[in-house]
């Protein structure tokens, strides 16, 4: 993940005064080694607890340890570093400073930034539930780190009744470019992973996650990430637990492949829209150009999920079953607006054929009528 150094560079010009002058030991936060040192603090004690840990065990054992200072005019500011580097290390949500009072804790939201409804509930949280598990307070935002759909009618075996009803979803029909050109649907390359797939059918907006290299890096790793999972068996809001969430990054890296490289279009269009700008401000993912233009993985990847001729929501998608299946039904309701549309729009073969030999038909008339007028213009004189 060569571009990740340069990326919390990024973050850390966003911190606040009263955060850039937090110590780690005795070296200020924007030093490379302090950053290094607090995320392996954080990331040693979240890997050590069993249960799940909260922002402020976090923080009570980073003073306790000497890697905070233990003054009580600090702690206040030191929780809201552990949750911007709870953020930066899970890359779920980047904190927002500036935005609210003490008393909160914010997630930064874009300008442009679609209200689909299926991420984020609120950006705002009482900072009071800093003292409950990483998990509750996630879910207190939203959806960030979904598990299972609560759709259970139509997740179960592949093999049991239900299968009957699952609807197919071909590459060639359900891709990034058919949604570019039948649903005029622009792409956001997005630095928060919660947002992977968030489909706004009121904007035609789709976000998609710009670092897939962290997807395939964290099961490897046992990142941080994996301390946000729920002890809970059976809530009744569902959360993720450890098999959902390595489900979850294996599921985001699997639909770059449905989206893009199992499409010729596609992976033109991606070529298109992923231009030199969004290179000038964010540094680059390799794998996400290799997932995204290349039309055969190969063995070099051996680690990610093999691509499939035909995909089910239900069966390849478990986690993220709703934002696939919003945006598949669109799409398949879909109807071309236009000539143009029509011409690009596969799906259908019959009609697609048939719409092309009318043309053919048609325009090949057209001509011969026109060359036997110009005879006999040429008869008469």
């Amino acid at each position: 993940m060569s571009w990740y150094d340069r990326w919390i560079f990024q973050q850390l010009q966003n911190l606040p005064h009263s955060l850039v002058q937090l110590r780690v030991g005795k070296s200020k936060i924007q030093e490379t080694h302090s950053l290094n040192t607090l995320f392996e603090s954080i990331e040693d004690y979240c890997a050590r607890e069993t249960e799940g840990v909260s922002i402020d065990e976090i923080t009570t054992h980073l003073r306790e340890t000497g890697v905070f200072d233990d003054a009580n005019s600090l702690q206040g500011h030191q929780t809201l570093l552990v949750f911007a580097a709870l953020g930066w290390c899970s890359m779920l949500y980047q904190a927002a400073f500036n935005v609210c009072s003490a008393q909160e804790l914010a997630i930064h939201q874009d300008s442009d930034q679609p209200q689909s409804g299926l991420v984020f509930d609120m950006y705002k949280v009482s900072a009071e539930l800093s003292d409950r598990p990483i998990s509750v307070l996630l879910k207190a935002f939203g959806n960030l780190l979904p598990a299972r759909s609560s759709n259970s009618g139509y997740l179960a075996s592949e093999t049991g009744s239900m299968a009957s009803f699952w609807r197919p979803l071909h590459p060639e029909e359900t891709n990034a470019y058919l949604l570019h050109v039948l649903l005029r649907v622009q792409i956001r390359w997005v630095d928060t992973l919660a947002l992977h797939l968030d489909y706004d059918k009121s904007t035609r907006t789709l976000s998609l996650f710009r670092y897939p290299s962290f997807c395939l890096e964290m099961p490897l790793s046992r990142g941080l990430i994996f301390s946000f999972s729920s002890i809970e068996s059976f809530p009744e809001d569902p959360r993720a637990n450890e098999e959902e969430i390595s489900q979850f990054l294996q599921e985001v890296l699997l639909s770059y492949r449905l989206l893009f490289a199992q499409s010729a279009p596609s992976r033109r269009l991606f070529r298109q829209i992923y231009t030199m700008s969004d290179l000038g401000n964010h540094p680059a993912d390799s794998l996400l150009f290799q997932l995204c233009t290349q039309k055969r993985i190969g063995q070099k990847l051996a680690m990610l999920p093999a691509d499939k001729p035909l995909y089910f929501a239900a069966r390849d998608f478990p986690v993220l079953y709703d934002r696939i299946e919003l945006m598949a039904n669109d799409l398949k309701d879909a109807r071309p607006s236009s000539i143009l549309s029509l011409m690009r729009d596969r799906r259908d073969t019959l009609k697609y054929w048939t719409f092309w030999l009318v043309a053919i038909f048609g325009g090949i008339s057209i001509f011969l009528s026109l060359v036997q007028v110009i005879l006999q213009g040429f008869s008469m004189m």
